[in-house]
């Protein structure tokens, strides 16, 4: 079908489904696709300076022609409706210029279309160098491939024209720098040039700077940032007896081993290469402390030791107290329990750097076990020794008893036996989980089972042990006591309810008994609770 291009007028009935109806018009445009294709042709006249280009393809009058001229020119043109021109055939490059045209139509685009020029070039333009730092200097030459007399033209940026072959210019600025030659026959006008874009690249010399303060105090490690940083730069860092190089080194971490470290960072940027930067950085002093043991017992006192591989580093140690005391070592005393923060302040003579180590809960005071016991006698007969020991401690987990009569037993309420009479100091050592540990002590006293009573006793005597009597002394429970005594005849002359009231020699009525053999009946309990009945007979003397 053939395409038909132009202005039309669209008609349009719409119908709803309730039959409901309604009319209309609306105008479209449409318009050709173009069609982007040329060839080269002979210039017959220039020959060896120029060729021919001719549009074969299609579009309208008001078509927009995009020209890809890949750094040659059109020098003229011949037929401006039909789109024919000369076109330069370039310079000598390493490949030859591929041209191309894209064609916008009233918003239809064609396809590109490329073509390679193919046709031999009859001049060279070289530089001595295309890339450089800041002021670069550029030695422009250019050569005839074609033996001719012609004359030369550079235009630098389409700004500075300079008529000779070989040139020198100067880019004080940083940046891209687009280069054209031209070269024309005087007598015959024919011409040739070619452009290369950004043929001179000046870039600028990076300055190498490192984000890090010299006045600071870092710890062990210090981040440095180039701070300048982009896609090209290349970097060497020497610190520490090392070099580090690459494109990844944007940023790195310095190790500070000693109080003073050197850092030297350089930049290479598009081949240029910055002057080298230097930065000493200093360090906190390196330090750390120590004790023989980090928990004790209430109250704990223990001495804390500095360590440092630095020189010339002052220490204070933070106390409750003030002043802080100050030394490679420090005494502390802890009376309570708990964990317990230990701080040192180390100021270093050499940088001027200080910091403060911290160690939170590092000591640990525990509180120390509760020795308590009881037992069932603290006076027991020696017939009936038996001690029973009632264990009241407190936070304990191992026990220790000495029974005073070189036995000893680690139960928790040991049973004990006395077996000669006298006086015992019974201790307990009582230890915590944590090696903790506290001692109570307790006398008892082992006294015979049978009542050695006096036989005889003065009241009038000098030594006042002698001056009284009772049959009976220590192991007896005073409140179940009871002693009476008989004269001759059988008569009641004393009675007492306890141990401490003795009898002097004294009748009822207070007279003085007379001289002679007296009865006595005594009924006790001991102070085990067992029963006691005795009797027996003793002389008052005048």
């Amino acid at each position: 079908m053939e395409s038909i291009w132009g202005d039309f007028e669209i008609y349009y009935r719409l119908k709803t489904i309730d039959n409901c109806e309604t009319t209309g018009t609306f105008n479209v445009r449409f318009h050709p696709q173009p069609v982007s294709e040329f060839v080269f042709g002979d210039d017959a006249k220039c020959e060896g300076y120029s060729k021919v280009l001719v549009f074969t393809g299609s579009s309208t009058d008001s078509a927009y022609f995009d020209w890809d001229l890949d750094g040659c020119q059109f020098v003229d043109t011949l037929d401006s409706q039909k789109h024919i021109y000369n076109i330069s055939v370039g310079a000598f490059l390493q490949s030859s210029p591929q041209i191309s045209l894209t064609i916008n139509d009233n918003g239809c685009v064609s396809n590109t279309f490329s073509e390679i020029l193919g046709a031999k070039p009859n001049f060279l333009m070289d530089a001595s160098q295309t890339r450089g730092c800041d002021s670069l200097s550029v030695n422009f030459t250019s050569e005839l491939l074609t033996p001719d007399i012609v004359d030369f033209a550079w235009t630098f940026d389409d700004t500075e024209v300079v008529n000779q072959q070989n040139v020198t210019r100067n880019f004080p600025e940083t940046g891209f720098y687009k280069v054209n030659l031209t070269i024309t026959n005087p007598v015959t006008q024919c011409t040739n040039g070619f452009t290369i874009d950004s043929m001179i690249m000046v870039f600028p010399t990076p300055v190498a700077q490192i984000s890090a303060d010299p006045n600071l105090c870092y710890p062990d490690s210090a981040l440095l940032v180039y701070t300048n940083h982009i896609d090209s730069s290349f970097y060497i860092w020497e610190f520490n007896n090392n070099m580090y190089s690459g494109f990844e080194y944007d940023s790195i971490t310095m190790i500070l081993d000693n109080p003073f470290e050197n850092v030297k960072l350089t930049v290479n940027e598009y081949g240029c290469s910055s002057l080298p930067v230097e930065m000493q950085l200093k360090r906190k002093p390196n330090f750390d402390f120590y004790t023989e043991s980090e928990e004790g017992c209430q109250p704990f006192t223990f001495e804390v030791f500095a360590e440092t591989n630095d020189n010339s580093v002052d220490f204070t140690w933070v106390a409750d107290s003030l002043p802080y005391p100050t030394g490679i070592s420090n005494l502390v005393f802890l009376p309570d329990t708990g964990k317990f923060d230990i701080s040192l302040i180390a100021y270093s003579n050499e940088t001027g750097c200080l910091d403060t180590l911290i160690k939170p809960d590092w000591i640990w005071v525990h509180r120390n076990p509760y020795a308590k016991f009881e037992v069932d006698y603290k006076v027991a007969l020696i017939d009936n020794a038996e001690i029973s020991f009632i264990n009241y401690s407190e936070r304990a987990q191992n026990y220790f008893w000495d029974f005073g009569d070189s036995l000893t037993s680690i139960e928790f309420e040991p049973r004990h036996t006395y077996t000669e009479l006298g006086d015992y100091y019974v201790s307990l050592l009582v230890e915590s989980v944590y090696g903790c540990t506290d001692t109570i002590r307790m006398e008892i006293k082992i006294i015979p089972s049978s009542v050695y009573s006096p036989n005889a006793f003065r009241p009038e005597s000098n030594i006042s042990e002698n001056r009284t009597f009772m049959p009976v002394g220590a192991g007896v429970d005073d409140s179940r006591f009871n002693l009476k005594i008989f004269n001759r005849w059988g008569e009641q002359v004393f009675e007492s309810h306890s141990i401490f009231n003795t009898w002097n020699g004294t009748v009822k009525n207070g007279e003085i008994a007379p001289v002679g053999n007296y009865v006595w009946i005594a009924k006790y309990f001991d102070i085990q609770g067992l029963e006691h009945n005795e009797k027996g007979q003793v002389l008052l003397i005048r």
